[in-house]
């Protein structure tokens, strides 16, 4: 962590700022001025609200959830043959390794797993598609690129139904469809696979309650066989499910990380992300696809953490 009143707080400082404008550019030129720092995440149990006592047969999800018009999915996308994003555009599989140890995440209206959410993506290739996303700011969801639009046939996503801690049928904090997104220059423009991210903004300003992510750049050093964490909404388990997988990171490349992670079709764009020990969950990748047996995330470099925090709102 940064000391105060040292030019790393005072950029840090700088970073938050900026990301209360309105203005895109000050807010990136603020960030690219803050290179190889911390976006902090923010994860308390209620985010200002009270803590609950973890009392054994409470009805926790209903005390959280408490406010928010959640219920059940609509039938449209309860679709059990919904496709993935990730299949159609790169015919490359993502990969279990081994054995499959990805555990289903029984309670996902906890912290963090309400931080991520399940996509169902309109308009991209003439079918709806699933994706998963996690929250970056109030009204901010950052995914892979691919999600919302496909270089191979220039079309953009038209609607993005964004479901915080979906669990099967129920959404505990409610739904959002919205076609305000965009995604990195480098993936519109030429399919730049170490630019495969993309960025989704809701109405509703659900991160003030949820909370969301951190961002982070770390050095190849602070990379080596550092143990990080994921979830998502993989395809091949029951619609609607979040699984969680942890593992090393096995190599870091100057725009990518490796791991032996599992993951399966539909997770793609969720977070590769550190569990620190003043426990900050800080996304050091964004989960793309795999190849040639390793899953790999676009690795969250200084020029990048930029462009997303010219993102967040």
């Amino acid at each position: 962590m940064t000391r105060p009143g040292s030019a790393e707080a005072k950029a840090t400082a700088e970073v938050a700022a900026a990301s209360t404008t309105k203005t895109y550019a000050a807010r990136r030129k603020a960030a690219a001025a803050a290179p190889d720092l911390i976006r902090p995440s923010r994860m308390l149990a209620t985010n200002g609200g009270g803590r609950l006592e973890p009392v054994l047969g409470f009805n926790a999800v209903r005390a959280r959830s408490e406010g928010f018009r959640g219920g059940r999915v609509p039938a449209s996308l309860r679709d059990r043959r919904l496709g993935v994003a990730g299949d159609i555009e790169f015919a490359r599989p993502q990969f279990t390794f081994g054995n499959d140890d990805r555990v289903l995440i029984s309670d996902a209206s906890a912290l963090p797993w309400r931080c991520v959410c399940q996509l169902v993506v309109e308009g991209l290739f003439g079918q709806e598609v699933l994706g998963t996303g996690w929250l970056a700011g109030p009204n901010t969801v950052i995914t892979a690129g691919h999600n919302l639009f496909s270089p191979s046939t220039g079309r953009q996503a038209s609607k993005v139904w964004v479901m915080p801690g979906r669990a099967g049928d129920a959404v505990p904090y409610g739904l959002e469809a919205t076609s305000q997104l965009d995604v990195h220059p480098q993936w519109r423009g030429n399919g730049d696979r170490n630019f495969d991210v993309g960025v989704i903004w809701l109405k509703a300003a659900m991160g003030e309650q949820l909370g969301w992510f951190g961002i982070g750049t770390y050095s190849d050093a602070q990379l080596h066989n550092l143990i990080v964490n994921n979830a998502g909404y993989p395809a091949d388990k029951p619609l609607g499910t979040q699984w969680f997988n942890a593992g090393r990171i096995l190599s870091a490349q100057r725009q990518a990380l490796t791991y032996g992670l599992d993951t399966e079709p539909g997770q793609s764009g969720s977070p590769i992300f550190h569990f620190t020990e003043d426990e900050q969950r800080i996304v050091v990748a964004v989960h793309a696809y795999g190849d040639s047996g390793e899953n790999i995330g676009v690795r969250i470099t200084s020029d990048l953490l930029a462009t997303l925090a010219g993102w967040v709102r």
